[in-house]
């Protein structure tokens, strides 16, 4: 069996004699010679133009190869950019979650653990816990009241704004406590509020007043044991 190879040839450059265009099948028969499909032998004489496609050489694969560093060292200063920028990135957010777990507690939530401490007889550490505040800020509270429990609750000054209890109050606290060392906190605000119908005072407020006047009223020796003895009544009905 002969390995014929077939080759395809344009007749517009083997043959320039015709205006015809053309196609002519040689084959390679085996035994060196070329022939046409009808077996016939066709010469080979033509001549290749050489000019006719001009080519030009865009890259050799030296000057690739010595581009691939360049090409390594810019992808490894991006992916190092993006390392830094996605570093600040997490930085900021640390920082935003560190201020937004900081808390503001109110006057209301003093009370509310004030109430409990008292009432259960807990450890500032156990009625912080209880009451979802932070243990140290609990802590805080409790030895910021042993030292000066008018001290409590933020004093919110407003250029203009009268203060709500005067002396004639103080007066009225006092008198209530001489007459019955075991008064509650709600007896008191009702005897205030029987005297002086207009009072309009928080819970809060009037613990905040009461601290100030045993303070100030205790170390003096002004009724000094009723006092005393009136705290542990204050301490429960705290509210």
């Amino acid at each position: 069996m002969v390995n014929a190879r077939l080759r395809f040839i344009s007749f517009s450059q083997l043959y320039r004699k015709s205006q015809i265009m053309n196609i002519q099948f040689l084959f390679e028969n085996g035994q060196g010679s070329v022939v046409d499909e009808y077996g016939r032998p066709e010469p080979m004489d033509y001549i290749v133009d050489e000019e006719q496609f001009r080519l030009e050489t865009l890259s050799s694969h030296t000057q690739y190869l010595a581009q691939m560093p360049q090409e390594s060292e810019r992808e490894t200063e991006a992916m190092q950019m993006d390392i830094r920028i996605k570093h600040s990135s997490d930085v900021i957010m640390r920082e935003t979650s560190v201020k937004r777990n900081y808390t503001r507690y109110s006057d209301q939530d003093k009370v509310r653990f004030f109430k409990l401490m008292f009432e259960k007889c807990l450890s500032a550490a156990a009625t912080a816990t209880q009451l979802g505040i932070h243990v140290r800020t609990g802590q805080k509270w409790a030895k910021q009241y042993e030292k000066d429990p008018g001290s409590i609750f933020e004093k919110r000054r407003k250029t203009g704004r009268p203060r709500i209890l005067h002396e004639e109050h103080k007066n009225t606290i006092l008198e209530c406590i001489d007459e019955n060392p075991s008064v509650v906190l709600d007896e008191i605000m009702k005897k205030l509020k029987q005297i002086f119908t207009e009072l309009k005072v928080s819970k809060s407020t009037l613990f905040d007043f009461y601290g100030m006047v045993k303070k100030r009223y205790t170390g003096s020796g002004h009724s000094s044991q009723n006092t005393s003895n009136n705290n542990n009544y204050f301490r429960r009905d705290f509210c």
